[in-house]
């Protein structure tokens, strides 16, 4: 389950990050300094972070809310 507010490193990297927030239904791109909405397929995001496909190697790194 992925909550608002939680951020996630993927273990590769879109567009030099590699580290993603989920907010309000949306993903962002996310540095300790900013985020941007991420600018490509949320539901393919998605099923990364979820790692349906079992085959990346996903870290939960916080919530920013917790």
């Amino acid at each position: 389950m992925i909550n608002n507010g939680d951020v996630f490193d993927i273990g590769q990297t879109v567009n030099g990050v590699s580290t993603f927030l989920w907010l309000n239904n949306k993903w962002y791109y996310f540095t300790e300094r900013m985020s941007d909405e991420y600018q490509y397929d949320q539901q393919e995001l998605t099923k990364v972070v979820m790692n349906e496909d079992d085959i990346e190697d996903i870290t939960f790194i916080k919530n920013i809310f917790k």
